[in-house]
């Protein structure tokens, strides 16, 4: 009997925790639902433990009065919730207030948004490529200011853009009579160019565009004067290399950097023996007077703008060929280093036509054009200096020479650099920067190349095409 009452009070104890966890669980209090499904669950255990004991079914012995455990539970499921105002009121606000709290500034957002397209259209934007999104133009930036009025007849136009570019087009009128095109360099750096001398003496646009890789195209017009055709240096002082008729010959290429400055600036701050002070430090062979590399120095000292360097070719046609081009490119006259490295005349044209470049077939020299400072020179007392060579006013602003006289007399290229002293001392260059020999045995010439990063005492490396 006492084994009979001890199965009721577990019943009765489950049963009790059921109905506590009903009563949590109508009131909708989580905390106590939680507390009392615990004691549900220990009460449930040690009942049917009890009852596995006795071998006995769980609902054999159910206490009159209290219901199945199923039919509980299904009244508990079967049961609606209470629907009274503030649940309907709180179910109801909630969904608005969450619709408004999201809704109201997205619509704000998109109607500024609206409003400011039309100011970002009108300040510079386009369309990009990605389906119509707005991107900002590419600015472009000329290496050159526009309008140059004596351009050199070989186009070359650096450019920068402050946006990537994918591509970048050229479009140069009137037609110069060559292909021209742009090519980028990085992303965002590149140059046009022409290829082949332009005509001389005409007036040009050159219109950049390029294309952003995101975004629109913009442009930058270039406009520019090409250079005459330059033969003659007419309207340039010439100055001899006599400035004192009982010194020795030996200051033509100090004449002929003060020809050039004249030329280049306008300017005429010192005389040739001057010149010859100036420029012997920066010599790198024993010369007596100007070197290669003194003369290049000397003319960068006098003007930061002349950024001249000397070139060696194995050839006097190599030679010629590049000091034609290097005028045409340039604009500015070419010293040719002559008389096996004793002489400096300057060439500062040509008679024949260029192609697009110095090996192109159409480019045919027919003779070249010299401002010599000594030959130029009339005066009876300095004739002495060399009597079996022809003296002619014509040396002053340019004397046309057939190339066969350019290529055999001595006075000119008749033999290449190989200058000695009396003591037979060579004046090739020694100071160790190049191996031997670097100007013997070859042909000089001294350019503007407009390598302003190259040291001038430097040999030149601006390739030619």
């Amino acid at each position: 009997m006492t084994e009979d009452r001890d199965l009721a009070d577990a019943r009765a104890e489950y049963e009790r925790a059921l109905a506590e966890y009903e009563d949590a669980r109508a009131a909708t209090d989580r905390v106590a639902e939680y507390g009392t499904a615990r004691e549900v669950d220990r009460t449930r255990r040690a009942y049917f433990q009890a009852r596995d004991a006795r071998g006995l079914h769980p609902e054999s012995l159910r206490p009159a009065g209290v219901p199945a455990a199923h039919r509980r539970w299904r009244s508990l499921v079967a049961e609606k919730p209470r629907a009274d105002a503030l649940r309907v009121a709180l179910n109801v606000a909630l969904p608005l207030l969450l619709f408004a709290g999201l809704a109201v500034p997205i619509g704000i957002f998109a109607v500024r948004e609206a409003q400011r397209v039309p100011a970002l259209v009108s300040s510079g934007s386009a369309t990009g490529k990605s389906g119509g999104a707005l991107a900002r133009l590419p600015v472009l930036v000329l290496g050159r200011e526009s309008g140059q009025r004596s351009a050199p007849r070989f186009f070359d136009l650096p450019f920068t853009s402050d946006l990537p570019l994918a591509q970048a087009t050229v479009v140069v009128t009137p037609d110069p009579g060559v292909p021209c095109e742009a090519i980028l360099d990085t992303p965002n750096a590149g140059h046009a160019r022409c290829l082949g001398a332009l005509p001389g003496g005409r007036d040009f646009t050159a219109r950049i565009t390029g294309a952003a890789i995101f975004g629109g195209a913009s442009a930058a017009t270039y406009e520019f004067r090409t250079q005459e055709q330059l033969t003659q240096l007419q309207g340039v002082k010439w100055f001899t290399e006599f400035e004192d008729p009982t010194q020795a010959p030996i200051a033509c290429a100090a004449a002929t950097v003060r020809i050039i400055e004249s030329f280049t600036s306008g300017r005429d701050p010192i005389t040739a023996y001057g010149i010859l002070t100036l420029g012997r430090p920066l010599n790198r062979s024993g010369d007596p007077g100007l070197d290669p590399a003194g003369i290049a120095g000397t003319l960068h000292r006098l003007d930061a703008r002349n950024t001249y360097h000397y070139y060696v070719y194995p050839t006097r046609e190599e030679a010629t060929k590049a000091a034609v081009a290097w005028i045409v490119r340039s604009g500015k006259p070419v010293v040719a280093v002559t008389l096996g490295g004793q002489h400096a005349p300057l060439v500062t044209g040509f008679t024949g036509a260029l192609g697009t470049s110095i090996d192109d077939p159409a480019t045919r020299i027919a003779g070249i054009i010299v401002v010599d400072p000594q030959r130029g020179d009339l005066d009876p007392r300095t004739a002495q200096h060399r009597p079996d060579k022809s003296r002619s006013a014509t040396f002053q602003t340019g004397h046309e020479l057939t190339l066969t006289e350019w290529y055999r007399d001595e006075w000119w290229w008749g033999s290449p650099y190989w200058y000695a002293d009396k003591a037979g001392v060579s004046m090739d260059r020694s100071d160790g920067a190049y191996p031997l020999p670097h100007w013997s045995g070859g042909f000089v010439i001294v350019v503007d190349d407009g390598d302003a990063a190259n040291p001038p005492d430097r040999m030149g490396r601006v390739p030619l095409g």
